[in-house]
């Protein structure tokens, strides 16, 4: 099954409301645009006076490289296109500027809980980014300091703010005490749907806070430009956290969970069983709770969430606690990996991963 097939609301959201085109594989892209991570200023020049125009350019200072949106010539396919900056700076990242997600499948919306226990803060304090929707002001966030991007719109609706609130809240609830939030989200509250020039930009951001652990709550295609970014952002020991997907068990990878160095997070319920909607696959990292789980809803009160989204705030706290004693991010995933209690067949597998995390 295509990528293009999975939530193919949000994707129906992009395409009439900003008039994506399609890739080869037939995910929605940005028309008549291309992406490029460290073009060289001559393969600019060129590209330039070859019909190309700069529709942005922005600096990762926390990277030391720039991303560039080129403008592709009136009748150039946005195949050919690519092709042609490729050429042009063989040594640059080049593709398409892919829409991604929330990866919520019609699943995540959360149940009202009305007589709900307002969760604990842990004792410990550490700083944590998220890459989600808005978050709003919530008493389960009492405890945490909440710095916002200033790139992300502001919520139209409470419904707008549901899931990245949720997800703050868990962060917060398991001992995140500031938590850099970037809402790269637009659209219908109920779909919302994004693009890799926002992820980019939010991503620069929170690598320039210094947040040792990015959780992110986004699901779409593989793309060589998010890919490098992820990969640069480890190198310098940041730790990326993913929820793996719900979109079932015999649906493809979604990114960025499934490239290398992300931590995918998988789903299981109080009985540790898998959540019915998870993806599976060779990128699954581990397992923890996320069905029926109780956080904060961003019009008040709690509600129970369930998907693989709700799962990655787990992993993300652990991973952030573990940072700020001190240990470095491939320390921490070693030591996370090795505390996983086996489930499903022996060893590793494609369903919960090396395992399950409390």
């Amino acid at each position: 099954m295509a990528q293009a097939a999975a939530d193919a609301g949000w994707q129906a959201d992009a395409i009439r409301d900003e008039g994506a085109d399609r890739d080869e594989a037939g995910n929605p892209v940005r028309q008549g645009e291309v992406i490029a991570f460290s073009l060289p200023a001559s393969a600019e020049q060129h590209l330039v006076a070859a019909g190309y125009r700069v529709v942005s350019r922005k600096t990762l200072a926390a990277l030391g490289e720039d991303v560039v949106r080129l403008g592709v010539p009136h009748g150039r396919s946005l195949r050919a296109a690519i092709g042609e900056v490729r050429a042009a700076a063989p040594g640059a990242v080049i593709d398409y500027d892919h829409y991604y997600g929330l990866g919520l499948a019609g699943r995540g919306k959360g149940k009202p809980e009305r007589k709900a226990a307002v969760p604990a803060a842990a004792a410990s304090g550490f700083p944590v980014g998220m890459i989600d929707t808005a978050v709003v002001r919530h008493p389960a966030l009492a405890a945490a300091k909440v710095v916002a991007w200033s790139g992300g719109e502001a919520p139209s609706v409470p419904a707008a703010a549901q899931h990245g609130t949720a997800v703050a809240s868990l962060l917060a609830g398991r001992g995140a005490t500031t938590i850099y939030s970037a809402n790269i989200f637009r659209g219908p509250a109920g779909r919302p749907f994004t693009s890799l020039d926002s992820l980019v930009e939010a991503m620069e951001w929170l690598l320039g806070q210094g947040a040792p652990v990015i959780n992110m709550s986004i699901a779409g295609p593989p793309n060589a430009v998010l890919q490098k970014m992820v990969s640069l952002a480890g190198a310098k020991g940041h730790i990326i956290v993913a929820a793996a997907g719900n979109d079932g068990p015999a649906a493809p990878p979604v990114f960025p969970a499934a490239l290398p160095g992300v931590v995918a997070v998988t789903a299981v319920d109080p009985a540790l069983r898998i959540y019915r909607y998870a993806n599976h696959g060779r990128y699954i990292g581990v397992a923890a709770q996320g069905v029926g789980v109780l956080a904060a809803a961003s019009a008040g009160g709690y509600a129970r969430y369930s998907g693989t989204s709700f799962a990655a705030p787990v992993i993300a706290a652990r991973l952030a606690q573990c940072r700020a004693e001190g240990r470095s991010g491939p320390a921490c995933i070693d030591a996370l990996v090795r505390s996983a209690r086996d489930l499903g067949a022996p060893g590793y597998d494609e369903t919960y991963g090396h395992g399950y995390i409390d």
